[in-house]
């Protein structure tokens, strides 16, 4: 039996992740060939056209995986419906995610055959919550169809972006879908595609054992606001609903509180909740949750609180002295939060946007500007018609530029690589459509302070400061992956791609913008003297690119295989290098700028919009 369309569409992800992260040497132990033994020639696969086929496995247990070349992450890629898997007794044709799954354990150790089990039951809970949060995309489309520019508040704006986010999974994490954890009822009152209001629970805390590191936000209740009295010496920490509801024993000093307090809206987060009646005040907490992996369980490290406090305060200070940075972005405030001693489970962090610098804008977060609408057209295409004149290579071309200003300049000035994944990267279009960013949750930034120290005397934070000593790295290598995996192939290749399928331009003519971009920007830091050729080789001359291999060091593989310190931060160098072509074209053109300009005319007039 053929499998239904969400276990197809899982199963794609699934093997193509396989094949990117050369899980369990698969790829590299792997043979090619162009047509399948005679043996096999019988075998029916409907609907399969491939270049190759990739045969993979032992003498006893065989797969003859139809594939076909591509430059995108990835050397291979699955086509097709079906594989062939021969043993010993038979040939047969297999097609869904358990197949493959059950294809993975053979061979290997309990170990990793229990880590093979256990995300089965992932990609199951992404198959099923799938279903629902589709129907959820069907009941709400009139609202998913406002044009964004009308709403009358900036927050009505961010919230109705992050649930049009919310529908689109992550690029290269194959069950993404999966909120491990959380039921059917959960999903429905938690989560940001059903758009939910629902209010807080406390803890009060006392004050002997608890740690705040300001006062808290206007909206905070009293004692009496959630049902206590004579509780002066305690303060109060707001908890999640679903996470009150799974507490154990308490430790010593800490009360639950009998009523609830403070409506509030999810966010694409998840974990990270909107104020109703305070929409600038933003509450992080820690959930009983896991997504992108069985091991992010999405708790809230205490040391967290500290270490984006201190990016928040760099990354301001530099948008005010830099020109360079100057105008391109401002970053949320995160100086109020709360923990108790180490442990992640007792720890909040609000998040305070700039009201009165985003009072006029649209903020969207770059997950959802590849998201499908009600009317099949991308998101991005509707901000552009509302706010860039229907023009969207003048939008991508703006777009790209503004990526590689703030972060290459991050990069090769300062030696600052930033997480800023598809969540965290935040547009904002003001009213004529310029563009800007808002940042935010830095904490897990990478920074070198060889080069950093350069500066050191000028900024208000010291490195010494960083709770987080992963953060701080002993060479370039560690930011030049933090560019390539986030805002590269994250923030820029994820969105090429869906603007190349859904056929507003030509993929080679959007490559060429972002080499080119690269290219005019790496030059403009060297002449202000910033040393530029590791960036150059890694990002414009290298036959690859460095991967995130994410399924492998977050679901599939122990720390102790994947030798990983941080699940986010485990890399493969495999990604084919899209920019090495259009380098090669471009390194004799004096005018890198004018160059761009002049690509971008080019691909006007092949621009087609349904």
């Amino acid at each position: 039996m053929k499998p239904n369309a969400s276990n197809a569409y899982f199963t794609q992800r699934l093997i193509d992740t396989c094949l990117r992260e050369n899980l369990f040497s698969l790829v590299s132990s792997g043979q090619l060939v162009n047509q399948l033994p005679s043996q096999l020639l019988n075998a029916s696969l409907e609907g399969t056209e491939c270049q190759a086929w990739l045969i993979m496995g032992t003498a006893q247990s065989k797969v003859y995986l139809p594939v076909a070349s591509t430059n995108y992450m990835q050397v291979w890629r699955y086509v097709g419906n079906a594989w062939l898997e021969q043993t010993d007794e038979a040939i047969n044709i297999k097609h869904s995610y358990q197949d493959w799954i059950q294809w993975l354990k053979q061979g290997q150790n309990e170990d990793s055959k229990a880590l093979l089990e256990h995300y089965l039951q992932e990609l199951d809970c992404a198959s099923s919550q799938s279903v629902l949060c589709q129907k959820a995309f069907e009941s709400q489309q009139n609202r998913l169809m406002q044009p964004i520019a009308s709403l009358s508040s900036w927050h009505e704006k961010a919230l109705l972006a992050d649930q049009i986010a919310s529908y689109l999974d992550h690029p290269y994490y194959p069950s993404a879908r999966a909120k491990f954890g959380f039921s059917e009822q959960d999903l429905q009152t938690y989560a940001p595609e059903f758009a939910p209001h629902f209010s807080l629970n406390w803890l009060a805390i006392d004050r002997q054992i608890a740690t705040l590191t300001s006062d808290p936000p206007a909206c905070w209740p009293s004692m009496t606001d959630v049902g206590l009295t004579g509780l002066e010496d305690c303060v109060l920490f707001p908890v999640h609903p679903m996470t009150f509801a799974n507490l154990g024993d308490l430790p010593d000093g800490v009360i639950k509180a009998p009523k609830t307090f403070l409506d509030v809206t999810p966010t694409l987060s998840v974990r990270t909740v909107s104020v109703d009646h305070m929409p600038d005040v933003h509450i992080k907490m820690p959930l009983m949750m896991r997504t992108l992996g069985s091991k992010n369980l999405r708790l809230v490290k205490p040391s967290t609180l500290y270490d984006g406090h201190w990016f928040a305060t760099l990354l301001t200070h530099l948008a005010k002295i830099d020109t360079d940075l100057s105008g391109t972005y401002t970053h949320c405030q995160e100086k109020h939060g709360g923990h108790l001693g180490n442990n992640a489970l007792f720890t909040y962090i609000v998040r305070q946007y700039p009201a009165q610098e985003v009072t006029d804008k649209t903020l969207v977060p770059v997950a959802a500007l590849a998201s499908p609408m009600p009317d099949k057209r991308l998101f991005l295409e509707h901000l552009v018609d509302q706010y860039y004149q229907s023009d969207s290579l003048a939008w991508f071309t703006d777009y790209v530029a503004l990526l590689n200003r703030i972060h290459l300049t991050l990069w090769l000035r300062y030696g600052i690589a930033l997480e800023s994944n598809q969540q965290n990267a935040i547009l904002a279009f003001d009213r004529n459509g310029t563009m800007t960013m808002v940042m935010k949750d830095n904490d897990a930034a990478r920074i070198w302070p060889q080069r950093f120290q350069t500066f050191a005397s000028s900024v208000p934070v010291s490195c010494d400061a960083l709770l987080d000593k992963r953060i701080l790295v002993d060479n370039e290598l560690a930011l030049g992956q933090m560019y390539s995996t986030i805002t590269l192939q994250l923030d820029i290749a994820a969105i090429v791609e869906a603007m190349g399928q859904a056929g507003l331009a030509e993929t080679a003519d959007l490559y060429q913008i972002v080499q080119q971009s690269v290219d005019h920007r790496i030059k403009v830091l060297e002449q202000s003297g910033c040393p530029s050729q590791f960036a150059r080789q890694l990002l414009l001359e290298d036959e690859t690119l460095y991967a995130k291999y994410l399924l492998s060091s977050g679901s599939l593989l122990s720390k102790q295989t994947s030798g990983a310190t941080d699940i986010n931060k485990f890399y493969g160098k495999t990604a084919p290098n899209f920019l090495k072509q259009y380098h090669r074209l471009s390194e004799s053109l004096e005018h890198p700028k004018t160059e761009i300009q002049s690509v971008h005319k080019k691909g006007t007039e092949c621009l087609s919009i349904d």
